[in-house]
C-alpha cells in the first residue's frame, strides 16, 4: 500500500480531458442519430430479421463504450470541479473501464465494416446467434433454456432464403474483434494502434482486471524501498501516465469511430457536419474553464 503520488504532467492531463470529452461529444451525436433513414444499410439489414434489428443491437454496443469511457471522464476531467479538487488516478480500473470500451465498439466496428448490407446482416445476426447461446448457459431451470432454444431456431428458420445456420453459428473472439477493430481504425485514419499494439494493450488491460502479475508491473512505476528480507523489497506503485494515455487513447478512437460509421449507415452522413458542430456547441457549453489557462 502506497500513499505517494506523482504530479500528472499537464500535457498528459490534456490528453486525458481529449478522451473524456470526446465520449461526451460521441454520445451527443449518438443521442442525435434516430431510426435508420429508409434504404440505409442498417434499414436494410433490420428489414432481414426485424426481431433482433441490427440498429438496436450496434447502438446498444456504442452506448455500452460510452458508458464506460463517460464514467472514466466524469472522475478524471468533471465538467464541473472544486478549484482545490484532486483527483487521485489508480491503476486498475482506468484498465478495466477501457476494455470494457474497446470490447464494446469492437462489436460495432465488426458488423459496420461489412461491404454490404447482406454482409453487415450476416455479422449481426452471428452476434445474436452468440448471445442467445450465452444467456442460455446462464439461464436458471429447463423453461427458460427451452425459450432460448427456441428463439434461436425461429432465426435459423426465418433467414433461410439469405443464410445458412453456419453461415451465423460462428462470431470472432474478443482478441480476433480488436485486433480487427484496430486494423480498420487505422486504415481509416481514425487511429495510430495496429493491430499488434492493440492487442498488447487490451491483454494488459484484460490482465489488470483480473489481478494479473504482469500488467501491474509493466503498467505501473514501481519504485524499490526497503529490503525486508534478502532480495525481497517492499515498494511504491504509481499508475504510468503514458499507459493509461495509450489505453484511453485507443478506447476513444475505436469508439469515435464506431459511432460515426453508425451514423453513416444509418443514412445521417448528409447531415453529420451539422450534428457535430451542434454537439461541440453544446458540450464546450458545459466545461468549466480553468481560470490559470
Amino acid at each position: 500500500m502506497m500513499d505517494e503520488g506523482i504530479e500528472v504532467p499537464r500535457d498528459i492531463l490534456e490528453a486525458w480531458a481529449g478522451v473524456a470529452h470526446s465520449a461526451r461529444l460521441m454520445t451527443d451525436v449518438l443521442h442525435q442519430i434516430g431510426e435508420p433513414m429508409p434504404g440505409s444499410n442498417l434499414a436494410q439489414v433490420n428489414a432481414v430479421y426485424p426481431a433482433e434489428r441490427g440498429s438496436d443491437w450496434s447502438r446498444g454496443y456504442l452506448t455500452s463504450a460510452l458508458e464506460h469511457l463517460e464514467f472514466w471522464g466524469d472522475h478524471v476531467a468533471p465538467l464541473k470541479f472544486h478549484p482545490e479538487q484532486k483527483v487521485r488516478h489508480t491503476f486498475r480500473p482506468t484498465q478495466t473501464l477501457s476494455r470494457a470500451a474497446i470490447e464494446s465498439s469492437s462489436h460495432a466496428i465488426w458488423v459496420l465494416d461489412a461491404r454490404t448490407a447482406e454482409e453487415c446482416t450476416r455479422r449481426h445476426l452471428s452476434f445474436v446467434v452468440h448471445d442467445f447461446e450465452e444467456q442460455k448457459k446462464a439461464a436458471v431451470g429447463q423453461e427458460p433454456k427451452t425459450a432460448l432454444a427456441k428463439r434461436r431456431a425461429d432465426l435459423v428458420s426465418k433467414i433461410g432464403p439469405l443464410f445458412t445456420e453456419d453461415d451465423v453459428k460462428r462470431a470472432p473472439g474478443y482478441m480476433d474483434l480488436v485486433k480487427q477493430a484496430a486494423a480498420v481504425v487505422v486504415v481509416k485514419g481514425a487511429g495510430t494502434f495496429d493491430a499488434e499494439a492493440a492487442e498488447r494493450l487490451w491483454r494488459a488491460s484484460a490482465g489488470s482486471a483480473h489481478g494479473k502479475r504482469w500488467p501491474s508491473h509493466e503498467l505501473q512505476i514501481v519504485v524499490p524501498r526497503d529490503e525486508f528480507l534478502p532480495g525481497q523489497f517492499n515498494t511504491t506503485q504509481m499508475p504510468d501516465p503514458e499507459a493509461i494515455t495509450s489505453i484511453t487513447e485507443l478506447a476513444a478512437s475505436f469508439t469515435s469511430y464506431a459511432v460515426l460509421r453508425f451514423a453513416d449507415y444509418s443514412g445521417y452522413e448528409p447531415q453529420l457536419s451539422n450534428i457535430l458542430e451542434q454537439a461541440a456547441a453544446r458540450l464546450s457549453s458545459k466545461i468549466t474553464r480553468r481560470p490559470d489557462l
